[in-house]
């Protein structure tokens, strides 16, 4: 219950932060050309390669390859995680880019054309970040179902990961800092809808337990 309240609360933000989006509310829209003024203008030579590597990789094949790590080499726990993790993303995915055309926010302009780290598909809008979405949603999957003993380490890393991407979209000149915070509502709201709703995966996650006991000799 506690999950499907939370995840109500992250729809309910999300709603009222698009709605902010979609009405150009002129303060909402002042501050967040402000902060991205303010990332996109402050690169580090030595960072940026680092964070469009983030950018470019951290999404699809970081959570694409613990997805099939935790299915190949995991345990039923770990298989079960790989479902949540599957089934948050087939949902995000879709909805992510109907939100985005419906919505229809343009992409940022960075004060210098040498600021654009990362050039976003063409005609793409930007709200809600799909980056953010898709890690927003692995890391607290990751967080909340594989965090016993030495688990919480790689939950730990994949969430610094998640983060990072996130701030480099930004860094990078892809995306406004609140496309990212939508992107992150909708993600961890649909994430945490996944984990209520897993009590009903009882066929699913019964079939893997039993692919997981040993045949007797």
């Amino acid at each position: 219950m506690k999950y499907a309240i939370a995840s109500g609360l992250l729809f309910l933000g999300f709603a009222i932060l698009a709605s902010l989006i979609i009405t150009t509310n002129d303060s909402v829209m002042k501050w967040d050309l402000s902060v991205f003024d303010s990332i996109n203008g402050s690169h580090i030579q030595i960072l940026n390669k680092i964070l469009v590597t983030f950018t470019q990789y951290g999404r699809e094949v970081v959570w694409g390859g613990t997805i099939i790590l935790l299915l190949v080499f995991g345990k039923n726990q770990e298989r079960k995680t790989a479902v949540l993790l599957i089934i948050a993303f087939l949902i995000l995915i879709p909805t992510g880019y109907l939100l985005k055309d419906e919505i229809g926010r343009p992409r940022p302009t960075p004060l210098s054309p040498d600021n654009l780290l990362y050039k976003a598909p063409e005609g793409e809008p930007a709200f809600p970040s799909g980056h953010s979405l898709v890690v927003s949603a692995g890391a607290l999957i990751m967080l909340l179902r594989y965090n016993q003993g030495k688990q919480k380490i790689i939950s730990l890393l994949l969430t610094a990961e998640a983060i990072t991407v996130m701030y480099s979209m930004i860094y990078v000149g892809a995306h406004y800092p609140l496309d990212v915070v939508g992107g992150l509502l909708w993600g961890t709201a649909v994430s945490l809808a996944v984990i209520a709703s897993s009590k009903y995966m009882t066929p699913i996650f019964s079939r893997i337990d039993s692919m997981g006991k040993k045949k007797p000799i």
